[in-house]
Order: C-alpha cells, then structure tokens, then sequence
C-alpha cells in the first residue's frame, strides 16, 4: 500500500491538515487540507465536499500562493497570549471561552496557537508598547 502524501504537503506548503486558507488571486473561496485532499471548505464539508484539484496542482507546480488567513480558537480550544505577572508582561495559556475580552485580544492579534508563538511576539509588542517582559 502506497503512503497518503498529503499530510506531507499540506505541511511543506506551510499548512496543517484542516487550516483554512484562502488562495491569491481566488479570496472569495477558502480551502483547507484533508487526508483525502483539498477541499473547499464550508460548513457541510463533513457530508459532501468539493475537491478543488486544478488549485492542488497549481500549488504544488508554485503557480500560485497560499494566503494564511488568522487564526480563531474554537469553544475550549488552548490558546497563548499575554498577562502580567508582577510588573513584567509574560506569555499564557488559556481555554478559548468566546468572552469579548477574547475577541478583544484576537481583534488585537495577540491570540496564538502556541506558547512557541506567543513567546516569539512578545519582545516586539513589550518594545512597541513600551513594557517590560520575562519569557
């Protein structure tokens, strides 16, 4: 039996397997990974989806671009961003509860997938607002 590729190259296109992206040049339509292919991606995706053949191979040939689209948490998804603690502002993780102080810190950019990821904006955004950090 033959390897499924496509965990493999959703993730050397710089994706993982169920991220919705658009693509330049089509942004009326968002796509996403799955082990059977690419798909478009909408809400009845999980009854009957719509390969999207022609765009896998002008991805994989580099004929044209992926553009990632923001990342938003889901209900009890674990999410970094960042707290105080004393007088230094420092990475944490919480549980995704949909509050508008959550909204808030999204709309601001400062929701990540990784405590990896958190870490790394930390520095430029204590820089910008004046602050100091510990990581």
């Amino acid at each position: 039996m033959a390897k499924n590729l496509i965990p493999e190259i959703a993730q050397m296109l710089g994706v993982e397997l169920n991220e919705e992206f658009k693509i330049k040049g089509r942004e009326g339509v968002i796509y996403k990974f799955i082990v059977d292919g690419l798909i478009v991606s909408d809400d009845d995706a999980e009854k009957v989806y719509t390969t999207a053949n022609m765009p896998l191979i002008g991805l994989v040939r580099g004929d044209i671009e992926i553009v990632k689209l923001p990342w938003k948490p889901k209900k009890g998804d674990v999410y970094s961003t960042f707290g105080r603690l004393g007088d230094k502002w420092v990475v944490r993780s919480l549980w995704w509860g949909g509050f508008p102080e959550e909204y808030a810190l999204l709309d601001k950019g400062w929701v990540y997938r990784s405590e990896k990821e958190a870490q790394a904006a930390l520095p430029s955004v204590a820089k910008e607002l004046g602050v100091e950090y510990k990581l």
